[in-house]
């Protein structure tokens, strides 16, 4: 299990640690792009342990540092935090797109960074649950990984819904974030097991201190 620790005091220092996600990842490997292309989801125990700010951050290098194509996709249908990062909280997004009643084209906007778009959770109306079980949203993502390299998912709360493990199955790996002072052990023992069958790539550890908590370092092997 790779493990990766950091405190995201300034800018740089984020960047710097999703920089290493791509590596502990396998992320910064070289592609011709014939390969298949690669869907990396976010989530984190409960809301508010900083998942989506990873999510946003790990996008955004990966169309920068690589120059690839990169759709930033907002599931967390429960929660949603990227449509209010970029105002789109009133636009189409993936509720629309999977329900039939926008395209995929129309709802997905480009930002800044070249090659990165972002498709937020739409207006949500329904049942997330069914949502996430069902063909058309396979079909939909096969549709989005058609026209970019990497695919970010900004994941429910593991244990906020059961549409965060069904997700994360249909991801090629899952990143896991928790913060040191708020997650607890039994927090973590249910959120890996409930992720349980999806391919856990490694955990974030967002912290304040340069510390971490003991039971979380003896959970994670984490030495010294």
């Amino acid at each position: 299990m790779n493990v990766l620790t950091f405190r995201p005091s300034t800018v740089a220092q984020l960047k710097e640690a999703v920089r290493e996600i791509h590596v502990s990842a396998g992320l910064d490997a070289p592609r011709t792009g014939r390969e298949e292309p690669v869907v990396i989801g976010v989530t984190s125990p409960n809301v508010g342990e900083g998942k989506t700010t990873v999510a946003l951050a790990l996008a955004g290098s990966l169309s920068t540092d690589f120059g690839a194509n990169v759709m930033l996709v907002d599931g967390d249908l429960h929660t949603p935090s990227i449509g209010k990062e970029f105002g789109l909280e009133d636009q189409d997004g993936l509720w629309e797109v999977v329900a039939g009643t926008a395209s995929l084209e129309s709802a997905a906007h480009p930002l800044p960074a070249a090659g990165l778009r972002v498709l937020a959770s739409g207006k949500t109306t329904g049942n997330p649950a069914r949502l996430a079980r069902s063909e058309q949203f396979v079909r939909i993502l096969n549709d989005i990984k058609r026209s970019n390299q990497y695919v970010v998912v900004d994941l429910p709360a593991a244990l906020h819904t059961m549409t965060a493990p069904t997700l994360a199955k249909r991801c090629s790996g899952v990143v896991v974030v928790v913060n040191a002072f708020h997650t607890t052990s039994s927090d973590l023992e249910r959120t890996m097991h409930l992720l349980n069958g999806a391919n856990v790539l490694g955990i974030v550890i967002n912290r304040s201190t340069s510390s971490i908590p003991k039971w979380m370092a003896r959970m994670l092997n984490i030495k010294g």
